[in-house]
């Protein structure tokens, strides 16, 4: 037995001092004595249950429990709009001193898409009272939360209030009209509001295409075999940034296509990159290559360009990958490609010419294959763009032209005269289609002109500037 509890005072001893009790001399022999009057040891699992709920309790007692943050405002689903302000009411508190709480607006994956507000503190509790006004007027309609976030050094708080924001409806800012007064300059002039154009300024260089990011106000022009390529803030018609042609008597830039806010451009030598609001190339295809890359159409998955391969005098159907660069496979395509309409990340619809026919076909990343679906006989198809998913609007050689996939049915509008471009308004319903020195505007589908811009130089293009 005695061997026993020698056994047992050094167990005891070492959970003893496992727990934090450093002086085991003097609880040591108290402890063994109670064992010598039971002589069991059972009374030995009892004692361990018995500190060890002590040391918790100790420990719980001395642990931190980090600051609190109580919201009594906004009240959760509470709903606003961008512009809105947001009465922020919320009490923060610990049993130390915090130095601040920071106030932030995320979204439904807990992104802060606004700005953020910090509060000094520098006290044990502080009351929030602050009028949070929604500055981004670019907000989805969708679940937001504002989050008040703070730290005492030992524990952070995170605490999130959800509301729900509805987004601004787009609205038409303006339109714009892109003229050549000559063979070395492009005009770029306002729509006033009566169909009168004002000029704003003026482009060296030739044209090949445009496109306008309305969330920053800027317009993108390239130029063709002699004109740059130049990003102007319309605002005040500043020149924001340019890449000057690269080849003497060859072009230099092919064509420009819109999406993700980037401007993605095709090259005459075979790259095609996208530049963002500042001038940085934030896409950059695979290279080298043996095309030369025209019409271009990008969704969230894939950048589609028209490839020429002027060895074969082949034209061919380019997929790449829109997140690397690399190409994924390509489809021969046979066809002078004019526009591309992404239905969605793996179908486009494709416009363009063929022995002098218009053809429209529904190209397929899946099968990498096409639906032929219908043939404009004798017709040149010059530009094409989506009224909706299943309407299109088409200028060619031989008119307007309303075209609805659901039935194929292709309708004439309007066959008075060629129509080489278009633009739509999607917000007012409006078809803009250029006749060369006229603009004509339409309530597409209805054949009826609902108003004509003249131009004493040719048009180029009509673009519209919205609010976002």
């Amino acid at each position: 037995m005695r061997g026993d509890f020698q056994t047992l005072n050094y167990i005891i001893e070492v959970r003893i001092k496992a727990y934090g009790f450093t002086n085991t001399e003097s609880v040591l022999p108290k402890i063994l004595s109670i064992f010598r009057i039971k002589m069991h040891f059972r009374f030995y699992i009892l004692f361990l249950l018995l500190i060890s709920g002590l040391t918790i309790s100790s420990c719980k007692k001395k642990e931190n429990p980090g600051p609190e943050i109580s919201f009594t405002s906004p009240v959760s689903g509470n709903t606003f709009y961008p512009g809105d302000t947001i009465h922020v009411v919320a009490d923060i508190s610990d049993d130390n001193e915090l130095p601040s709480v920071t106030l932030k607006l995320l979204d439904a994956a807990y992104m802060p898409v606004d700005h953020q507000e910090s509060f000094a503190i520098n006290a044990a509790s502080f009351h929030l009272s602050y009028n949070y006004v929604i500055e981004n007027e670019y907000l989805e309609t969708g679940n937001y939360y504002l989050t008040l976030s703070t730290s005492d050094g030992d524990n952070n708080r995170n605490e999130f209030r959800s509301i729900f924001i509805y987004e601004i409806p787009k609205t038409k800012k303006t339109t714009y009209v892109l003229t050549a007064p000559d063979s070395t300059h492009v005009n770029v002039s306002q729509l006033d509001s009566g169909s009168n154009l004002a000029f704003r300024f003026s482009v060296t260089g030739d044209y090949a295409a445009s496109v306008i990011n309305s969330r920053y106000k800027q317009l993108s022009i390239a130029g063709k075999t002699y004109g740059g390529y130049n990003l102007f803030n319309l605002e005040d018609g500043t020149n924001l940034f340019s890449e000057p042609a690269y080849n003497n008597t060859l072009p230099s830039f092919q064509n420009l296509f819109f999406a993700h806010y980037f401007t993605f451009m095709s090259y005459y030598d075979g790259h095609i990159r996208a530049f963002d609001k500042e001038g940085t190339v934030q896409f950059n295809s695979v290279q080298p290559v043996y095309y030369r890359p025209d019409a271009l159409c990008v969704n969230d998955q894939y950048v589609f360009a028209e490839g020429y391969y002027p060895g074969a005098a082949e034209n061919r159907l380019v997929v790449i990958y829109y997140s690397t660069g690399e190409a994924k496979q390509e489809y021969n395509i046979d066809l002078d490609i004019t526009s591309m309409v992404s239905k969605d990340n793996n179908n486009i619809i494709v416009f363009g010419n063929k022995n002098g026919d218009g053809k429209i076909i529904l190209y397929s990343v899946t099968s990498n294959g096409i639906s032929d679906f219908h043939t404009l006989f004798g017709n040149t198809i010059y530009s094409a763009i989506a009224i909706d998913d299943d309407r299109y609007a088409l200028a060619t050689a031989g008119g307007l032209y309303s075209y609805q996939e659901s039935n194929n049915n292709l309708i004439p509008i309007d066959n008075s005269e060629p129509a080489y471009s278009l633009e739509y308004d999607d917000v007012n319903g409006i078809l803009y289609a250029n006749a060369g020195r006229r603009i004509k505007e339409y309530i597409f589908p209805d054949p009826g002109v609902v108003g004509t811009v003249i131009s004493v130089d040719s048009v180029l293009d009509v673009r519209i500037l919205y609010s976002k």
